[in-house]
């Protein structure tokens, strides 16, 4: 049996390897996201970005695949179009963190412009604000995915990890975009 000391030296340096593991496979992923969320009372205002190594059409087309979002974007249970003209969707799925979840549902207005804007407008659901842009530019052999955000749920979030878990699920669901984007860039179809 190892002493306190020696087990406590043991167990820091499998972190630090876990760590460094995790480090170094992040380095060469081809997908560059910063999310920034602030909180003011239920409140999310979200700003993020995504630079990705693919192309404007591409990036288009994973964004504009509404029915296909069940299959990329984790936590999303359902995923369909209500009528075309005006766009509508509905979208079923899971948000939160190990301990605490929620079940989100809404029906989105949607407004295309065709290559370089999606607009998204909560019509009923549990979130009393949805509004969403998403704005597609290119900078280089770059992508960029610029999403803001005004979000109000219907539910209660906890103050001390509201904001983490919020944050935490946007990162998700925009790499998990992003990686979909890469994917059709590379092999031409979805998965």
């Amino acid at each position: 049996m190892l002493s306190r000391p020696v087990a406590a030296v043991w167990g820091l340096c499998c972190c630090l390897v876990l760590f460094g593991l995790f480090a170094f496979a992040d380095a060469d992923e081809p997908i560059e996201t910063t999310v920034e969320v602030s909180r003011s009372e239920q409140i999310f205002i979200i700003e993020a970005v995504s630079r990705i190594t693919a192309g404007r059409e591409e990036a288009w087309a994973v964004l504009t695949d509404y029915t296909g979002y069940v299959h990329f974007v984790p936590g999303m249970t359902m995923s369909r179009r209500v009528s075309d003209d005006p766009l509508h969707i509905e979208q079923h799925g899971e948000f939160g963190m190990i301990f605490f979840r929620k079940e989100v549902y809404a029906t989105l207005e949607v407004t295309e412009t065709p290559p370089s804007r999606i607009y998204f407008h909560s019509l009923e659901g549990n979130l009393r604000t949805l509004e969403t842009q998403v704005d597609i530019d290119v900078d280089g052999d770059y992508v960029v995915l610029t999403y803001r955000s005004i979000i109000e749920p219907d539910f209660w979030l906890p103050p001390l990890i509201g904001t983490r878990i919020m944050r935490s699920f946007v990162r998700k669901r925009l790499e998990a975009v992003a990686e979909e984007v890469i994917w059709r860039a590379e092999f031409g179809t979805d998965r």
